[in-house]
């Protein structure tokens, strides 16, 4: 085998190395959210054996994005599966939306947690984002507030392709960050609901 051969060998070895830990260091960074035994909802990297309802917070998370990965470009699926995208946002927010706007633009698979209760801010800061919207996550990497070009080399670093086609499915329906209370259900029709006077 030739020097140059073995050097070309190396060079490919470290690089498919630094791509596999990058992968497992942005799994393991992930943020959960679970029950504790007093029922306190909790966030944080390491849910104990303890821990009930356990739910990932991050891109993948959200429903259906998983699955809607397997449509994407080459590029822009390895991206995501390494570097998931999470935007937070919150409502009547130019910024905010200028952030939405350049993921669509740019075909960015992203997911996106709105904040709008005191539930979804300490959320937010248990995560520690901060408090100044829009706060873009790519895998380990935060970016707080909206620049383009901060954005744009963030998106670069991570191998993102300039622009992709977005298959159907995207962009993924934004949710509340904090879970909100289940709803009671709805009595069946004809039936009034519990404690209601069934006399007029």
């Amino acid at each position: 085998m030739s020097e140059t051969t073995r050097r070309v060998a190396a060079q490919c070895w470290i690089f498919a190395a630094v791509a596999a830990a990058a992968f497992f260091l942005s799994s393991a960074n992930a943020q959960y959210k679970w029950t504790d035994p007093d029922g306190k909802t909790v966030y944080g990297d390491n849910p104990p054996r303890e821990a009930r309802n356990v739910q990932r917070v991050d891109a993948r998370g959200a429903s259906g994005a998983a699955d809607a990965l397997a449509g994407l470009p080459y590029e822009s699926r390895r991206a995501a599966q390494q570097f998931p995208v999470l935007l937070y946002t919150t409502a009547n927010c130019q910024p905010c939306d200028s952030g939405r706007e350049l993921l669509q633009a740019r075909g960015i698979p992203y997911s996106e947690r709105t904040i709008s209760t005191k539930e979804d801010s300490d959320a937010m800061e248990k995560l520690g984002l901060g408090n100044h919207l829009p706060v873009m996550t790519v895998g380990r990497q935060v970016q707080r507030e909206f620049e383009t070009v901060a954005w744009h080399a963030v998106l670069d670093a991570a191998g993102y392709p300039r622009s992709a086609q977005l298959p159907r499915g995207w962009p993924v329906a934004p949710v509340p960050l904090a879970p909100r209370p289940a709803e009671a259900p709805s009595a069946p029709a004809g039936e009034a609901p519990r404690g209601a006077d069934k006399t007029n």
